[in-house]
C-alpha cells in the first residue's frame, strides 16, 4: 500500500513539474513595460540622490 501511494505521489510531482515547465515556456515573452517602469524608478531615485548631495 505504501509503495502504491509513494509511486502515485512521485508520478503526480513529475506531472506537475512537466505542466509547470510547459506553461512557463509558453509565456517567456519579455515584458518591456515592467523593465522600463523599473528602470525609470531607479533613474528617479538616482536623480534624487544626486540632488540631495
Amino acid at each position: 500500500m505504501a509503495l502504491l501511494l509513494g509511486s502515485y505521489c512521485i508520478s503526480s510531482i513529475h506531472t506537475a513539474r512537466r505542466e509547470a515547465q510547459s506553461a512557463s515556456s509558453t509565456t517567456t515573452t519579455p515584458r518591456p513595460k515592467r523593465t522600463k517602469t523599473q528602470s525609470s524608478w531607479v533613474q528617479q531615485a538616482l536623480e534624487r540622490e544626486k540632488g540631495s548631495n
